[in-house]
């Protein structure tokens, strides 16, 4: 498994997330550090085929959805579905 990611640490939230496996999902658990989260929340951009693109006849092919992210006490999980990009947002 291959993952991408990146994190802007002056928010504490936000990282961006890539499940680079075409067609396998990635499971995520990491461990939050130097703040409790509150809440949490996700939005995953994905769509049928990697080079899918939206068009005049088809404006939602690559669309967003929730992405179900579980926090427990500092720990966080996810599953990441193959191909997608996915924000994670975690409110201190």
């Amino acid at each position: 498994m291959l993952l991408a990611g990146s994190c802007e640490l002056f928010l504490r939230s936000l990282p961006a997330l890539t499940n680079v496996d075409p067609s396998r999902p990635a499971e995520i658990a990491t461990t939050l550090t130097g703040f409790t989260p509150r809440s949490e929340s996700g939005e995953t951009l994905t769509a049928p085929a990697i080079d899918s693109v939206n068009t005049f006849d088809a404006p939602t092919t690559v669309a967003p959805k929730a992405a179900q992210v579980k926090v427990d006490g500092n720990r966080l999980t996810l599953t990441l579905a193959p191909k997608p990009v996915t924000v994670v947002g975690v409110r201190p």
